[in-house]
Formats: structure tokens, sequence, C-alpha cells
């Protein structure tokens, strides 16, 4: 929507149409035009078509903005682990990856163009029980890194985005209780927040943006000594510490969603 709001052509992609409708709907009554194509990511042949789509009606691309993901919480000792990781990695990851690819040489051709990539403060920094989600944002960090070098003298320019827990459907299937504590009493991130951040990354330019300000001090222990950054995320499961730095302010992410049926 944030984009709306100035006014960009949008086109939407994800795999659920009856979502893809609702989100058109909302655009249009924004007074922007926008293309819906119903899309799963890790498909190339959909991811293919997806583009082409796009170039078809309104000829050119100017900002990609790679949100598809799942998230997932459990012990590494969980027998699921590992089909978690996998799940994760596949769209999350390789969904990012096809996408990038079909809209690179777009881009190559305009001698311009814009990639944001969703990743996460856990991107950075893991934390417990979200080992199969912190393993997929570290590499979409990586990836970011690495493609904004490759691409640094065509025009093309790469952000990638570090958000806290935010209020979307991400974990809405993970149980209050599988939670570890920082994000059973933490406040999530309102997702209009995230989106002007992306549209603000886009305009200025930023190779990477944390949300909120306050989870830089966490990357900034992780980054001086791994004990420094356990010491912090250890800090935030004491909903006492965790108000005093504005992180549990408000709702819990559980009920923020509850309120917000998907």
């Amino acid at each position: 929507m944030a984009f709306a709001r100035q006014g960009a052509l949008l086109v939407l992609a994800a795999r659920s149409e009856e979502r893809l409708a609702q989100v058109e709907s909302e655009v249009r009554d924004l007074g922007s035009d926008v293309l819906s194509v119903p899309t799963d990511v890790t498909s190339p042949e959909a991811v293919t078509a997806l583009v082409d789509a796009a170039v078809s009606r309104f000829g050119r691309i100017d900002v990609l903005v790679n949100n598809a993901g799942i998230g997932m919480v459990g012990r590494v000792e969980s027998a699921a682990f590992e089909d978690n990781a996998r799940q994760t990695m596949q769209a999350s990851l390789f969904g990012m990856i096809n996408v990038t690819q079909r809209v690179l040489p777009v881009f190559r051709r305009q001698g311009s163009g814009a990639i944001v990539n969703m990743s996460s403060v856990m991107g950075r920094k893991a934390f417990a029980r979200f080992g199969s989600y912190a393993i997929v944002m570290h590499g979409v960090s990586a990836f970011s890194d690495s493609l904004r070098q490759e691409v640094a003298d065509s025009g093309i320019r790469v952000s990638v985005i570090y958000p806290a827990l935010t209020a979307t459907d991400l974990l809405r299937e993970a149980k209050e209780a599988q939670m570890p504590p920082p994000f059973r009493h933490m406040t999530p991130l309102p997702a209009n927040e995230v989106a002007r951040a992306v549209v603000a990354a886009v305009r200025q330019g930023k190779r990477r943006v944390v949300l909120p300000r306050m989870a830089n001090m966490l990357l900034l222990g992780e980054a001086l000594s791994p004990r420094i950054g356990d010491l912090i995320a250890t800090a935030l499961t004491k909903r006492r510490i965790a108000r005093l730095l504005r992180m549990s302010s408000g709702k819990t992410y559980h009920e923020t969603i509850a309120s917000h049926p998907g």
C-alpha cells in the first residue's frame, strides 16, 4: 500500500488468489493501476509468466520487492527441523532467487532498477527455536550482499530490510507456547511501518535498514562478540527489560494477529 500511496503502478504476486483480489481492491481504492498474477515463486515457469505479464502491461519494471516466504518455530533437536529448514529455504530463498534472476535481464536492458529483499533481524542474529528461519534469513542477507556488488556498475540498486517481529501472517500457525520468551511478549511492528521503510530504502538508495532502530543495539552487540549478542537476547526474555526498550509496549504478536483474521 505504501507504494500505491506514492502513485506507483503495482504488480502483485502471491499464491492465494483470494488474498490477491482483496489487496488489489484496496490498491484500486487508492487510485493506483494494478495487475494481480497468482504465482508460486518456487516455479521458474510461473515466475517467467509473471515477469512477462508485468512488462507486457506496464512496459518496464522499476522496483522489485521480494517478500514471499514462510517461518516455522522449533528446536534443532525436533524431528521436523530439517524438513522445516528445507521448506523455508525453498519458499523464502530459492523463490527470491527465481524472481530476481528473471527480473535482472529487464533491469539490465533498462539500465536501472531497484531490488528490495526482505530479511529479518534474525538474518543477522539467530534466536532459539528459530533456527530453520534464521538459517534462511542469513542466506537472504548473503545473497543480497553478493548481488549488490555484482550489479554495482549497472544502475541496479539492492536493499535489504531487517525488521524485528512484524504483524504479518508469517507465524500465524505457530502456537504461542511454541514461541521463545522474547517473542511471546514482544509487540510486533506494524506492517505499514515496514512498508514505509521499504519505500524510503528505494528512494534513498539505502543498502540496509534495521527496524526498529533499537534492534541495532542487539546487532552491534553480536558484531562485537557473540557472548554480548547472547546476553542481550537473554535480557530480552525479561518483559520488563523489553518494555524499557519499547519492544513490549502493547499487544503481543498473537493478540495482534487474532484481531486481524487471515
